[in-house]
C-alpha cells in the first residue's frame, strides 16, 4: 500500500488560519476531522520569538493559538494598551526570499474588503515578519464541516462573500493561493454569520513566481509548480478560482464522494484534476438535486475547475456564477408554480364543467318552459285571430248599421222635399183653378198633408230603428274591445 502523502492535505508554504474559534486551543483544523496539534510537532521554528516576548517594541506575546510549518499566531496585547488584543502571526524572513515584503504588505492593507482579514500593523526585522489581525468569535468552514456537509443555500451564504473578498484581493494586483476550508472563518456578528477569508500570508502579487497552496485543492498549474516544474503553466489568480471551487465542492458532499480525497499519492492526486474537470459531482453526490438544476451545476463545476487555466472564469464571473446554487430553491419555487396552477386551473375546470352542467339543466328547464310558453302564445295568437275576425265582423255589422241609417235618413229627406214641392204645386194649382169651392181645396190639401204625414212617418221610424241598431252594434263592438 502506497505511503500516504502528509502534504496533500496542509500547505507546503504555510497557510493556516490566523484566527480559530476558542482561543484557548491550540489545535488546527487541517482537513475535515484532521488536526495538526503544535503540542506533538517539532516543526516549529525556534527563531521565533515565544510567550512574553515583545515584538515590534508594541505587542506582548500572550498564548498562543497555533502553529504550522513556517510560523505561529499569537494572541498578542499592545504593551500601551493591555486591553487591546490582536493576532499576531509571525513567519520567518525566509518565507520571503526574493520577494518584496514591504510591498506585498502594504497591498495587502490596502484590500480593505469587509470579507477579507484586515492587517492592522505589519513590520519585519533580519529573521522574521509580523503581521496583526482582529481577533474574530466563530469558527472555521472546516470546523463547521465536521458536523455535516453544507446545503446549498448556506453553501451560497458562505462561498459569495469569499468570491467577493477574492475578487478585491485580484483588484488590488494579488491572488490568495491557499482557499480551503481552514482558510474561511465564519465569525458571528449579532447572530450572524460573517464569512471572512484569512491566512494572507503566502498571498503574492497576480503573476509572481512565488507559489504556495495546499495539494488537495491547489489547481492543476500550483502542483507543478509545488513539484518543482513552474513556468510550464503562467501562474495567475485564476488558481483562485480553481481553489475556491474545490472548496465549494468538498464542503457540499461527503467526504468520499470528492475527487482526489482517497488520493494517497501526488499522482493520484494529479489524476484525479481530470475526474473534476469531466464529471466533478459524482453519480451518488448530492442524491437530492436533480434534473435541471443538477445539470446547471455539474456544467458550472466542470467551467470552474478547468485543467487550463484560461478556460476558467474570473473571480467576478464565478461571483455571478454560484447563483446556480440558488437553482434547487428556484425549481422547486416553479414546481409549486406549476402545482398552485395545475391545481387552480383543476378548479377551475371543475368549476366551468358545474357551470355547463347547470347551463344545460337551465336550457332544458326553459326548452321545457319556452315550448309551453310557445304553446301559450299560439294559443293567445289564434284567440286574438278569432276575437279580432269577430270585431272586424261586428265592425263591418256595424258600418253597414250605420250606412243603412244613413241611407234612410236621406231617403226620407228626400221624401220630404218631395212631398213639400207636391204640396206647394198642388197648392198653386188650386189657387189658379176656379171651379172648386174653398171647402172642395181645404179636403184636398187636407188629403194630400195626411198622405205626406204617413209616408213621412214611415220613413223616419225606418231611420230611428237604422239608427238604433247601428248604435247597438256600436255598443257591442266597444263591449268586446
Amino acid at each position: 500500500m502506497p505511503i500516504v502523502d502528509p502534504n496533500l492535505r496542509t500547505t507546503i508554504v504555510h497557510a493556516f488560519a490566523v484566527t480559530v474559534a476558542d482561543p484557548s486551543s491550540l489545535v488546527r483544523t487541517t482537513s475535515r476531522g484532521g488536526t495538526d496539534d503544535p503540542e506533538r510537532s517539532s516543526r516549529g521554528p525556534s527563531i521565533l520569538p515565544d510567550v512574553g516576548q515583545v515584538v515590534g517594541g508594541l505587542y506582548r506575546l500572550g498564548r498562543l493559538l497555533g502553529q504550522g510549518m513556517f510560523g505561529k499566531v499569537y494572541v498578542a496585547q499592545r504593551v500601551d494598551v493591555p486591553e487591546h488584543q490582536v493576532a499576531l502571526k509571525l513567519m520567518p524572513r525566509s518565507l520571503y526570499a526574493m520577494r518584496n515584503v514591504e510591498r506585498e504588505l502594504v497591498m495587502l492593507a490596502t484590500v480593505g474588503h469587509p470579507h477579507v482579514v484586515q492587517l492592522k500593523d505589519h513590520g519585519m526585522n533580519a529573521e522574521y515578519v509580523w503581521l496583526t489581525m482582529p481577533v474574530y468569535e466563530g469558527e472555521t468552514l472546516a470546523q463547521r464541516l465536521e458536523r455535516s456537509p453544507l446545503g446549498m443555500r448556506e453553501a451560497y451564504d458562505i462561498f459569495l462573500p469569499v468570491a467577493r473578498g477574492l475578487e478585491a484581493l485580484h483588484a488590488a494586483g494579488l491572488r490568495h493561493q491557499d482557499v480551503k476550508p481552514d482558510n474561511i472563518f465564519l465569525a458571528k456578528f449579532a447572530g450572524r454569520v460573517h464569512p471572512i477569508l484569512l491566512d494572507l500570508g503566502v498571498a503574492a502579487e497576480r503573476e509572481a513566481s512565488f507559489c504556495a497552496g495546499t495539494a488537495l485543492y491547489a489547481s492543476p498549474e500550483q502542483i507543478r509548480a509545488l513539484n518543482g516544474f513552474p513556468g510550464v503553466v503562467p501562474l495567475t489568480e485564476k488558481m483562485d478560482t480553481y481553489g475556491l471551487a474545490t472548496t465549494l465542492l468538498y464542503s457540499l458532499v461527503n467526504p468520499r464522494d470528492f475527487p482526489g480525497e482517497s488520493a494517497q499519492t501526488r499522482t493520484e492526486l494529479v489524476e484525479s484534476h481530470d475526474v473534476r474537470a469531466d464529471k466533478p459531482l459524482a453519480d451518488n453526490a448530492l442524491p437530492d438535486l436533480t434534473g435541471r438544476p443538477r445539470q446547471l451545476f455539474q456544467e458550472a463545476l466542470k467551467r470552474w475547475l478547468a485543467i487550463d487555466p484560461n478556460e476558467r472564469p474570473t473571480m467576478r464571473q464565478i461571483a455571478e456564477e454560484l447563483e446556480v446554487l440558488l437553482e434547487p430553491e428556484r425549481e422547486a419555487e416553479r414546481e409549486a408554480e406549476r402545482l398552485r396552477i395545475k391545481q387552480k386551473t383543476s378548479y377551475l375546470r371543475a368549476r366551468i364543467a358545474a357551470g355547463a352542467m347547470t347551463l344545460v339543466g337551465c336550457a332544458v328547464v326553459l326548452l321545457g318552459v319556452s315550448k309551453r310558453e310557445t304553446l301559450r302564445l299560439a294559443n293567445e295568437l289564434d284567440r286574438a285571430r278569432q276575437v279580432g275576425a269577430e270585431s272586424f265582423d261586428k265592425l263591418d255589422t256595424c258600418v253597414a248599421s250605420h250606412q243603412i241609417a244613413q241611407s234612410e235618413t236621406s231617403a226620407c229627406r228626400s221624401a220630404r222635399d218631395q212631398d213639400r214641392a207636391e204640396f206647394n204645386e198642388t197648392l198653386a194649382t188650386l189657387q189658379k183653378s176656379g171651379s172648386m169651392t174653398e171647402a172642395e181645396h181645404a179636403r184636398q190639401i187636407q188629403s194630400l198633408h195626411a198622405t205626406q204625414a204617413a209616408r213621412l212617418k214611415t220613413c223616419e221610424d225606418s231611420a230611428a230603428a237604422a239608427e238604433k241598431a247601428s248604435m247597438t252594434d256600436r255598443e257591442r263592438l266597444a263591449e268586446s274591445e
